[in-house]
């Protein structure tokens, strides 16, 4: 995939660590002055993710560490984002990186702009794209190897060879690579979810060529999970080098136990902080920061490259302890952000079943004066003789249910008013001088209307 450099890259952007140390300083005090009043109208941003993505959620870190400072609402759209009612009603902008392909087709029905994430969406032109420079991460991933072994055999376990980031990566291996003569290099290419055809793949090399293959280079973190898992089955983790290409939690722990020898730091949380701005930027029509395009079949797309480095043994606890932070700072996030909206939505089933006993103490009290006269006159239909005081109480209990668009109960809430009224003197005295058969027409009134309902 050819790239046409632009600008040069901003070093001092781009340098930052995952751990978002020095965010302050790439934004600046635009957040002082950019937050949107309270009661204005809420910016909306869709945002669909490759579910596969093992930093995930960093990248939404990095977007929600922004949005939470502006009147801004991010949507997460998930893969069954689907239905009657557009997931990307009142959205801005769709910041895309994978999930339901549907949701790009609906974003061009209704003219919502495209942002693209890590790798270029399938036949829809973005209005630019946010990326890690991966023809350097393939390029540090080969040199890792190389600092190793000089001669046998590499395998390259490629990603999805349709994606341009995908080739571009391939591209960085083979650029290093071929500077060795001695190495000869063997592709193994895998779509997304066929990694097991990959896997399967190189069991067959390693058994035809035994004692060969010196080291592996895997572009994504599904795949180096693959061949490390082969490694130890055939008893060659000790004598093969395996390098990531998708460094994160887990893979960082593989490193700090001596499974793998290096990985690339891809800065996942700049990717989330990038976007965001990117997105602002596209909504508000405003130039953007380009350092780079990429070619795709639509044309040259704006490109804002995100700088990668590489994890090796002498950095790699510095690395460990930023994505740790970051990850455990993203799940607290995402746990108070969960509870926060049962909270909401318990307060508005509250508030419902209020209303709904609101309703009932009125039509309780509506039909107080017949009921009462019923349960004062007892069997004879009289009030007994000696009465100074007549309480009556009334017990409701209304059952809620919930139904989908189908019409099926997916829940049912019960509640229960039971209240103890005091009826009035004057209300005593007026049945007390009542003619007899007024009451027996009232009482008969009383009990049609609890029959019907009323």
């Amino acid at each position: 995939m050819r790239r046409l450099r632009l600008l040069i890259v901003f070093p001092l952007c781009l340098s930052l660590t995952i751990s978002g140390c020095g965010l302050q300083g790439l934004l600046g005090n635009k957040n002082k002055t950019s937050s949107t009043a309270k009661g204005g109208t809420q910016t909306i941003m869709a945002v669909s993710l490759d579910e596969t993505d093992p930093n995930k959620l960093l990248i939404t870190k990095g977007i929600d560490d922004l949005a939470k400072k502006e009147n801004v609402q991010v949507k997460y759209l998930d893969q069954s984002a689907a239905g009657t009612e557009s997931p990307l009603k009142g959205a801005k902008i769709l910041i895309y990186q994978g999930g339901n392909v549907s949701i790009l087709q609906k974003s061009q029905t209704e003219k919502i702009p495209v942002l693209a994430l890590t790798q270029l969406p399938p036949g829809v032109k973005p209005e630019g794209i946010i990326t890690p420079d991966q023809e350097k991460a393939g390029e540090l991933m080969a040199q890792t190897l190389v600092s190793k072994v000089s001669e046998g055999q590499v395998i390259i376990l490629q990603g999805d060879p349709t994606e341009s980031g995908s080739q571009e990566r391939l591209a960085g291996n083979k650029a290093i690579l071929s500077k060795y003569p001695k190495l000869t290099v063997q592709t193994i290419a895998s779509s997304t979810g066929s990694e097991s055809v990959a896997k399967q793949g190189l069991v067959d090399f390693l058994q035809k060529n035994p004692g060969k293959v010196q080291g592996i280079l895997a572009h994504t973190e599904k795949l180096a999970v693959q061949a490390g898992e082969v490694l130890k089955q055939t008893q060659l983790d000790k004598k093969i080098i395996l390098v990531g290409g998708q460094a994160n939690v887990t893979s960082l722990e593989r490193m700090a136990s001596g499974v793998q020898v290096g990985d690339v730091d891809t800065s996942p949380y700049l990717q989330g902080v990038n976007a965001y701005q990117w997105a602002q930027k596209i909504i508000k029509k405003e130039p953007l920061e380009v350092n780079d395009s990429i070619t795709s079949e639509q044309g040259e797309i704006p490109a804002k490259i995100i700088q990668v480095k590489a994890v090796t043994p002498e950095n790699l606890a510095v690395v460990q302890k930023s994505y740790t932070k970051t990850m455990q700072s993203a799940q607290q996030d995402k746990k108070q952000t969960e509870e926060k909206a049962k909270k909401e939505q318990k307060g508005d089933q509250a508030s419902q079943g209020d209303s709904k006993k609101d309703e009932s103490k009125a039509g309780a009290a509506q039909g107080s004066s017949g009921g009462g006269e019923k349960q004062a006159e007892g069997k004879t239909g009289t009030i007994p003789p000696g009465v100074e005081k007549v309480t009556e109480r009334i017990k409701t209990e209304t059952t809620r249910d919930y139904l989908d668009a189908q019409g099926k109960v997916i829940g049912t809430e019960k509640t229960t008013n039971d209240q103890v009224k005091t009826v009035p003197p004057d209300m005593l005295k007026q049945q007390a001088e009542q003619p007899k058969d007024a009451k027996t027409d009232q009482g008969d009134q009383s009990s049609q209307d609890k029959g019907t309902g009323k």
